[in-house]
Order: C-alpha cells, then sequence, then structure tokens
C-alpha cells in the first residue's frame, strides 16, 4: 500500500456523493437559520444547477450558482479539526472531478476564525473583506488548477 495520499480513494472511504435529499438538508442546516439570510434548503435543492454533496457520516458541501455563473461553497459538517479537512478535500477533489466548475467561492464571516483556517488549509486564496448582508466576511477563492 502506498502512502501517497489519494483524493479519489478518500472519496469512495468517505462514502462521497450527489444528493438532492431535501429534508436531510434541512436537518444538516437548521442550527445556522439565523446565519442563512433567505436560504430555504427544500426550494434550494430543486434548482438544477445547485450542488449538494454528502458522505455516509451526513457531512454536507452545498455549491450555489450564482447569477453571475460562479459557484459559491458552504460547508454543514458534523466533523471537526483534521477529519473535517480531509473530508473537506475529498469533496472539492469530487466537485471537481465529476462537474465542469472551474472555480468556487466563500465568503466566510470574520469571526469564524476556525472556517477562515480551514479555507488556507483547502488551497483557497484571500481576497480581503467584503461587506454582505450577513455582516463582513473574507473573500476565497479556489481556482480547479490549484
Amino acid at each position: 500500500m502506498s502512502d501517497e495520499y489519494s483524493p479519489a480513494e478518500d472519496c469512495k472511504s468517505l462514502g462521497i456523493e450527489f444528493t438532492r435529499n431535501a429534508e436531510a438538508l434541512a436537518e444538516a442546516t437548521k442550527e445556522y437559520r439565523h446565519e442563512l439570510i433567505g436560504f430555504e434548503p427544500r426550494e434550494w435543492i430543486t434548482i438544477k444547477d445547485n450542488i449538494a454533496l454528502i458522505d455516509t457520516e451526513n457531512n454536507y458541501a452545498m455549491f450555489e450558482k450564482g447569477d453571475d455563473g460562479y459557484y459559491t461553497g458552504h460547508y454543514f459538517f458534523n466533523a471537526r479539526g483534521r477529519k473535517a479537512l480531509r473530508i473537506a478535500k475529498a469533496m472539492l477533489y469530487f466537485l471537481f472531478s465529476h462537474t465542469d466548475i472551474k472555480a468556487i467561492r466563500g465568503l466566510t464571516p470574520l469571526q469564524k476564525l476556525g472556517a477562515r483556517w480551514m479555507s488556507r488549509q483547502l488551497g483557497f486564496k484571500s481576497y480581503g473583506v467584503v461587506h454582505t448582508q450577513s455582516g463582513p466576511c473574507e473573500l476565497f477563492i479556489l481556482v480547479k488548477e490549484q
């Protein structure tokens, strides 16, 4: 067995797949409802271009296509720390391998230090602070080639 990291193997072992399960998505996001202005999971999942990924432990990654054609990523993980980082890496690999998406952006609230750290660990590049409906956020972008 090789010691080299294989994101494809991680995708298999973690059971990462696409999902359209609106009820499960609503459950996974319920504790964040106060932060998700205008977000209704049961409606969101019906939009053809939106993408939701799940693993066997109900960690979710969601990718929402904006009016400008770019995707914005959101994570709703039960996992934390290194385990969450491993899952996120595998989900990004899965996404880039199974879609034609070339770049993902993230808007992370400034007070979410762990999420900002994770974005950097995943290879996202910071483009500074932007002001949103939810307050100031750090803008991150990840390009497929990174």
